[in-house]
């Protein structure tokens, strides 16, 4: 099994990239940083499939982010 994501399919791509988003977004949201959700749901998630991807991705990522300690973050 290779871990290069160059040899991955385009679909399972798209899925990886809908899960570094969901993350990134619940990364933000613990640290009070701006975020429009709405927007990029617009941007990315073209298809239904990937939509329903990403709304549970982001459900467990915020799910879980609770788990973790919080840094101070002031928004410059």
């Amino acid at each position: 099994m290779s871990y290069n994501i160059a040899f991955l399919s385009q679909e399972n791509k798209n899925k990886l990239k809908i899960d570094l988003i969901a993350a990134s977004i619940a990364f933000k949201e613990r640290y009070n940083m701006p975020v429009s959700i709405k927007m990029i749901e617009r941007k990315y998630n073209k298809s239904n499939d990937l939509r329903k991807l990403f709304n549970q991705r982001l459900i467990f990522y915020r799910s879980i982010s609770h788990n973790f300690s919080c840094l101070r973050y002031e928004y410059k």
